[in-house]
């Protein structure tokens, strides 16, 4: 089974540059639970850099369970049910993180 820390650092490969032009910003993600955890991931210049620890100039921050994000990468929970069910938080610039969302294609990463 992939860890947490192994789907973030897949986040670049899923990364698809053309849908983040004139990009630049940071999303914190806080991992709540077991295989929890904080991870940065940086988008500027067209470039996609993930790393561990807290961003507090983050435009946007995600709070969710560590076993919930999985589920989401994985296709078993719908990021918009997790999200009307309180299980994803979102603080900062909500209308970004739809638009960060557009930003990666996840089909790029299991390649």
């Amino acid at each position: 089974m992939t860890t947490l820390a192994e789907m973030i650092q897949k986040m670049p490969s899923a990364f698809v540059p053309e849908k983040a032009e004139g990009v630049n910003a940071k999303v914190q993600f806080d991992f709540t639970g077991d295989d929890g955890g904080q991870y940065v991931v940086n988008i500027h210049d067209g470039v996609c850099e993930v790393s561990a620890g807290a961003a507090p100039d983050a435009r946007t921050t995600v709070i969710v369970g560590a076993a919930d994000y999985q589920d989401m990468i994985e296709g078993r929970l719908d990021p918009m049910k997790a999200f009307m069910g309180g299980k994803l938080k979102v603080k900062g610039d909500m209308m970004f993180m739809m638009k960060f969302q557009q930003m990666f294609d996840p089909k790029r990463a299991q390649t």
